[in-house]
Formats: C-alpha cells, structure tokens, sequence
C-alpha cells in the first residue's frame, strides 16, 4: 500500500457544493474512487456575502466535508508567526484537533502551508512524506486519510482547508478540485470579509470622533449658557430683591432733594416748582417705573433667548448620548473636569493643553490609573495613554508624577 503524500494538481475555478458518494474501502484504486458532481460556480458566493471571517471558515470547513464525502472537515487559518491554525471544524468526536497551531513543514497541513500545493494520504498514521507531530490527535479522532489545500491570495498562504477520512482510502482528482475550489471562494470571502471588517472600524471610528467633537463643543456651550443665565438671574434682582434692582424708598431721589427728605419736597422743605409733593412724587415714581420695565423687559427677553439656547444644548447632548457618544452627567460634580473658568482657559492655551489633555491630566493628579481615567471619561486605553503622553510632552515632564507638578506650577491643578 502506498502510503506517501501525493501531490495534487489541480485548476483553480470556484464552483461548489453539491452531496457527495461517501467514503470508497481501503483497497480501491484513486482512479476508483467515485468522481464528485461538476458544480455551478455560483454556489460558492454566499460565503462572500457573509462578511465575516470565522462564519466564512466555519462553513467551509462544513463544505469540505460535505464535497469530498469526507468524516470531517478542517478549516485553519494563518496567524502570527506564519504558523496556520485551525479554528473551525465539522465532524469531529474529540477537542484535540480544535485551535491546533501548525507550523510550515509539519504534518499534512505544514505540508500544504510549506510548499502552497494541494496534497493527500491514503494512512496517515504511516505516511513516510510527512512529519508525525500530530499524529496523537490525529489517532484519537480516528482519521486514516487526510487531504489539504492552501486558501491563498496573489500567491500568499492565508490558510488551509482540510478533508479526512476514518478509512484509509484515496482523494478523487473530482473531489480535490472542488477541495481547491472551495479554498478559492474562501479566500474571496475571508478577503472580502476583512475589508468589510476594515471599513467598519473605520467609519466607528470617524463617528466616534464626530460625537467626541459634539461632546466638547456642547459641553462647553452648557457650561457658558449656565454661566449666563445664573448671572442674568442674578442680576434681575437688587440687594433688596425688588426684581427691578430698586431700594425700598423708590431708588436715588430726584435732583436737588435733601439727603432724607421725601420725594417732590424742595431745599426750603416747601412744595417744589414742578408741582404739589403728590404729582412731584407720582412723577418721579412714573419714570422710575418706566425704566425699570423697559429693563426687565429686555432681561426677560434675553433670559428667555438664553434658557432656549440652553434647552437646546441639552437636547443635543440627549440625541449624541442616544447615539454612543460620552457626554457630560448633569450637576456640579459632573463639571469638575469641564474648563469653566476663563483664567483656567487662558493658563491652558499657554501651556497648549487641549481640554481632553486636561481631563485626563487632572486625574493622574489625583492618583487615577489609566484603566480608570478610561473608564471616567469614556475613552480607550490607549486613547487615555496618548492624551497623557501629549501633556506631558507639552509640559516638558518625563512622567506622571512630573506632568502633575508641572502642571500645578503653571497655576493648571
């Protein structure tokens, strides 16, 4: 019985899967061996369509063994280190073949990976072309015969596609060509599946900088309206809180009245020209009055256009929390990182600090690690890293403990 490694020829189309004869007995010919259905190329693009990289290979490790008739079907891939390692299976009874790392030049597969060809072994177990590194788990899940195929793009080895057999018995040319060609469509598909996989991450990313931005020209918006409307509200009253700013005796007198004399009455204490003390006073009181609305109309009218601006805001904050973004919690304790002091703004554009630089500064200050300071401000960890190392650089520090100190020199914490 011959029990080395045959090399395998094959085109390289992409049709596909159609049910296969099972299994032929030990002692017949390859030429024997029942030929596979000719396929539609079509049947294969499915795996395309999928976009995504393990549902890829786990299907076509389940159309490797459903093509060649085969008990088991193997799909690897290669990862770092240019060893290939199998992540997906169908038909297999023990664990010892799952996430099997191998190697270029070792076994069946370091075969196929070494020299980018398609081979088979009748007995596995007593093949002389191949290494036995594996032949434990080959035998404890009973395989005799063993066929595979390299999944490459533009001449480079991406991964393996395995069928085996728990009889010793031959690979078809018809069963090995739809081998090849499965391994074709995988490598559109695991091809297709990565730059789906690419753009993605791509667009997140670029969303997540545009809600980032929202967060900080928004946050920054709140913190000025709020501002605003508190001094504006403030302002509305006086020390005696008439909503006017007036004293209770009606405000400054008239012109020319004695310091403690009542409205209207004149420096002799009698009757002003203008008229009697009452028509002088209600005059007086008139104008005051006048003015005192023109200005509390104007302040209710600009209170108004500010605590709209302001339910603005916070309606789009609401729409970029809904949709991923990290955005300020509500009250005080919520604005201790934001920069709401103008003084605060100045030393920082200064010293070329960014607000997220600053967030993440005054944290380390108070002994945050990283993981920590990610968790608070809703950042990644090498975000959080990148931010602190900007600080830093900005600041002239060699680490943590001296961007703090230099920081709090620079008037910053």
């Amino acid at each position: 019985m011959d029990t080395s490694a045959v090399p395998a020829s094959v085109p390289a189309v992409v049709p596909a899967p159609r049910p296969v004869s099972r299994s032929v007995p030990a002692s017949a010919s390859v030429s024997a061996v029942s030929a596979v259905p000719a396929v539609s190329a079509s049947a294969h693009t499915d795996l395309v369509g999928l976009l995504d990289r393990r549902a890829a290979l786990l299907e076509a490790a389940r159309r490797a063994r459903e093509l060649t008739g085969a008990d088991i079907g193997l799909a690897g891939q290669v990862e770092a280190g240019g060893a290939a390692v199998l992540r997906t299976w169908a038909g297999t009874r023990r664990d010892g073949l799952h996430d099997l790392v191998v190697p270029a030049g070792f076994g069946l597969g370091g075969k196929v990976l070494q020299t980018s060809r398609p081979y088979w072994v009748r007995d596995y177990p007593r093949s002389r072309s191949i290494t036995h590194h594996f032949d434990e788990p080959i035998r404890a899940e009973g395989i005799r015969a063993m066929a595979g195929v390299p999944v490459s793009v533009e001449g480079r080895v991406i991964g393996t596609l395995y069928a085996a057999r728990r009889e010793a018995s031959g690979f078809a040319d018809t069963a090995l060509d739809e081998l090849r060609r499965l391994a074709d469509a995988t490598a559109l598909a695991l091809t297709v599946a990565d730059r789906a996989r690419a753009r993605r991450e791509a667009d997140l990313a670029a969303e997540r900088r545009r809600l980032d931005a929202l967060h900080d020209s928004v946050g920054l918006l709140l913190d000025t309206l709020d501002e605003q409307v508190r001094g504006l509200r403030a302002g509305r009253r006086g020390p005696s809180g008439r909503p006017d700013g007036t004293t209770r005796t009606g405000g400054v007198p008239p012109r020319g009245a004695r310091p403690g004399a009542r409205p209207g009455v004149g420096a002799g204490g009698g009757v002003g020209a203008g008229g009697g003390v009452g028509e002088n006073r209600e005059s007086w009181r008139g104008g005051e009055s006048w003015r005192g609305g023109r200005e509390r109309d104007g302040c209710r009218e600009r209170l108004e256009h500010l605590e709209h601006r302001l339910a603005e805001a916070r309606a789009l904050l609401r729409s970029a929390k809904a949709h991923g973004s990290p955005v300020l919690r509500s009250g005080t304790a919520a604005r201790r990182g934001t920069v709401a002091d103008e003084g605060l703004r100045v030393r920082l554009r200064e010293a070329g600090l960014t607000r997220r630089e600053y967030e993440v500064l005054r944290l380390v200050s108070v002994g945050r690690t990283n993981p920590e300071i990610a968790e608070e401000l809703d950042l990644a960890r090498n975000t959080v890293k990148t931010y602190l190392q900007a600080a830093m650089h900005k600041l002239g520090a060699r680490n943590r403990m001296e961007a703090t100190v230099r920081a709090r020199e620079a008037g910053l914490l």
